[in-house]
């Protein structure tokens, strides 16, 4: 495995960040429920915290120093049980993102890599701690409105035909607003899947405004007011009106 240096742009006092912006850093999320090794730490005991903690790597540090991540496939080897990691001079991985880093960029470093945490350093390359999977699951999850009661709509679109500001006006017509959005790539890279938590329980009517604009649903979740699907419902009116 190749290593792996992420590098951020460095803030200074002249530089202007948005504060809304700042829970979006992987400074945010990083957490200290999981210890790093020390170069003195048996091998033995970096298989038994990995196991513990259900972890496939463990960072490992000197004072304030990241040296690197050592895998689980590194120490699961009896042989080497009683050594330190510096004695059975394994090797350690560079892997890591800076503390001002969007978590898009600590996603795509655990995706990757294969990570179940990523470790995080200042820009003097010192190590802060880690953000583990299940940090990044919460992110999303709260920054997605997944607690939030409303419905979801998934559209398939034209890249050149995408324009948010006319999927919002569709959707506030109906006194409803946008919580999240979140844009997918396809098979075909002229067509994007764009998926839409609304605050709205019931999505009938912005459902058969996006139908009546030609757009193409691929799928919604809702609770209706009406058990006869919306779909079979416009079709029919329109097969009625072409009479």
């Amino acid at each position: 495995m190749k290593d792996l240096l992420m590098f951020a742009p460095n803030f200074t006092e002249t530089d202007t960040v948005i504060p809304e912006t700042i829970n979006m850093f992987a400074a945010r999320l990083i957490s200290d429920n999981v210890p790093p090794l020390k170069p003195g730490d048996t091998c033995g005991r970096a298989l038994t915290w990995m196991d513990e903690l259900r972890v496939n790597a463990l960072p490992v540090i000197k004072g304030r120093e990241y040296l690197g991540l050592v895998y689980k496939s590194g120490v699961n080897n009896p042989a080497i049980s009683h050594q330190s990691i510096e004695e059975a001079e394994l090797k350690l991985h560079k892997v890591f993102v800076f503390e001002n880093q969007h978590v898009y960029d600590l996603t795509k470093v655990a995706s990757l890599y294969k990570l179940d945490l990523v470790p995080v350093l200042n820009n003097d390359q010192e190590y802060l701690g880690l953000v583990t999977v299940n940090d990044l699951v919460s992110y999303f999850a709260e920054s997605k409105s997944v607690y939030t009661p409303g419905g979801i709509i998934i559209l398939d679109l034209a890249l050149a035909d995408y324009s948010m500001t006319h999927i919002a006006q569709v959707i506030e017509s109906d006194d409803a607003h946008i919580l999240s959005a979140s844009v997918s790539a396809t098979p075909d890279p002229a067509r994007i899947e764009l998926t839409i938590k609304i605050d709205k329980v019931d999505l009938s009517r912005i459902l058969a405004s996006f139908y009546r604009l030609d757009y193409h649903i691929i799928a919604s979740y809702h609770q209706s007011e009406h058990s006869e699907d919306l779909k079979t419902r416009y079709d029919s009116l329109m097969n009625y009106l072409n009479i």
